[in-house]
């Protein structure tokens, strides 16, 4: 296999066995869906007259619920989707006069029963016995199959179309999970996807044989679009040729409005595993975002940090796109290449014509690995410099620098008479 590594359905889980260790790219990803469960509650939970949030987390591969790492036991994702609803309950109702619920329904799904009975007995141990059948379902069954199952209690537990759910998708490789099933999952009022995929995999693999094609079926990448891959493949720079066409065919087949695609830092995995983000939510999509900046140097992206992420930089070449590891050095780089672009697309898109401050957050946020308030500073800093000119809903200048989504920007009348920032 590409990965380089044993992985989960090779070892596995098994009653009175050994625990299954913990290898780098997995460690990697337990420690970014913890920090995004941490900081997604909240992000969300936002309201002090809110007296009940209801959620349903999904474990599509769910796995036994342990690692060993060094003879430390680790906290597989079913715990630890566990212990973030609890830790967030806990401290949403610090200060709150009104006491908040949060009523999760959680589905751990694995296709493997010794993987479910052993996840159960961790489920026992930890004090949950009571709820397995209530409000927590082991499902010893292929995800796909269950998948019908499991909407249809989502669909029975919303109320008023309000409703979160979070579907984790740590598939092995790159088609275990239908693109089919991801646009489902994102037609739920606020439904989230957060999908494995073995882009390295996918591209080292990547034939005209028939079997391939099959392969390829449930994430529905055509004929034609496997002859454009294959032909990219053998030139220069083709691996992250072949990269940007298939984020562009995951957003527009998935229908995700928001996506956040970054490689898992591994020496095994050969920067070849995506953990991919997708949901019809900015903020959703800004939590994840935050998340890979606060275990920078575990998550990588191919480029500069500027508008890049989706297109092709003319002026970078793809066979030597730098790695960007989401720390300190990136983040100037970053916002030096979003100045830049900020001022190119909205002269491009928009002419001299103001556009509103939101509508164009929301135009670019999938084009780079910046946070929100990443492209606040930046465009606060242009504002500042007097390239960008920022007016409130009244069109009238405002006084301060910093951006809300109500205000519009557009090229400063300065930034029209003098020569224009090199670009």
């Amino acid at each position: 296999m590409a990965w380089g590594v044993a992985t989960i359905a090779e070892f596995g889980w098994k009653l009175g066995g050994e625990l299954p260790p913990l290898s780098a790219h997995s460690g990697a990803k337990l420690r970014l869906i913890e920090t995004y469960l941490q900081n997604y509650f909240p992000a969300t939970l936002v309201s002090h007259a809110q007296d009940r949030q209801r959620i349903t987390l999904v474990d599509g591969f769910c796995g036994g619920g342990r690692f060993s790492d060094a003879g430390e036991l680790i906290r597989g994702t079913p715990l630890l989707f566990l212990d973030a609803v609890n830790k967030a309950q806990e401290k949403a109702n610090v200060g709150r006069t009104k006491s908040l619920t949060i009523d999760a329904e959680y589905h751990f799904v694995d296709s493997k029963k010794d993987h479910v009975d052993f996840l159960r007995e961790e489920l026992t141990k930890e004090g949950h016995l009571a709820a397995i059948g209530n409000s927590i379902f082991l499902h010893h069954a292929k995800f796909e199959v269950v998948f019908p199952d499991i909407c249809r209690r989502i669909e029975q537990r919303t109320r008023g179309g309000v409703g979160r759910s979070i579907f984790l998708l740590d598939q092995k490789g790159y088609s275990d999970v239908a693109f089919e099933t991801v646009r489902k999952i994102l037609q739920f009022s606020a439904g989230e996807c957060i999908l494995t995929f073995a882009v390295g995999w996918l591209i080292d693999y990547l034939t005209e044989k028939p079997q391939t094609v099959n392969r390829l079926a449930p994430i529905e990448i055509s004929e034609d679009q496997l002859r454009e891959f294959l032909r990219h493949k053998g030139e220069h720079g083709g691996r992250y040729v072949i990269q940007r066409l298939l984020l562009r065919h995951i957003s527009g087949m998935t229908g995700a409005k928001f996506q956040s695609p970054f490689f898992l830092r591994s020496k095994e995995a050969r920067k070849d595993l995506w953990l991919v983000h997708l949901s019809n939510h900015l903020k959703a999509r800004n939590v994840m975002v935050d998340s890979h900046w606060l275990i920078n140097n575990q998550s990588l992206h191919q480029g500069h940090g500027g508008l890049e992420m989706l297109g092709f930089n003319p002026n970078l070449d793809p066979g030597n796109a730098p790695d960007f590891w989401f720390g300190p050095k990136d983040e100037e780089v970053m916002k030096d290449r979003l100045a830049d672009d900020f001022l190119r697309r909205i002269r491009d898109t928009h002419g001299d014509a103001p556009v509103s401050y939101g509508d164009f957050v929301t135009s670019i946020a999938n084009e780079t690995p910046a946070r929100l308030s990443d492209i606040d500073k930046v465009t606060a800093l242009l504002v500042g410099e007097k390239e960008l000119d920022l007016r409130n809903e009244a069109n009238s200048p405002k006084r301060t620098s910093s951006p809300i989504y109500r205000d519009t920007i557009g090229i400063s009348q300065q930034t029209r008479l003098w020569p224009a920032r090199a670009l």
